[in-house]
């Protein structure tokens, strides 16, 4: 079993490698899904929550979704 210490320690290994990961595909324009995908649970398990505020990645992000659905995304979001 690992001590607290130990544990902490390979925690930080992992965020560190999800976002020198992350930062590599940004260099390169090439985007990994799993890594991605891996990055998103990591952060979810650790309870990390972000307000998606205007001028934001989150913002962004939230406005190309709508995008393609128009009309009928803001209806069934309206509705949920």
């Amino acid at each position: 079993m690992l001590s607290h210490e130990e544990g902490s320690k390979l925690h930080d290994k992992v965020a560190k490698a999800y976002k020198d990961s992350i930062d590599l595909m940004h260099a390169e324009g090439e985007f990994n899904a799993a890594i991605l995908n891996g990055a998103r649970q990591f952060l979810k398990d650790n309870c990390v929550l972000m307000d998606s505020g205007i001028g934001t990645p989150l913002e962004d992000l939230n406005k190309t979704i709508k995008v393609p659905f128009g009309d009928e995304y803001e209806r069934d979001a309206a509705e949920a």
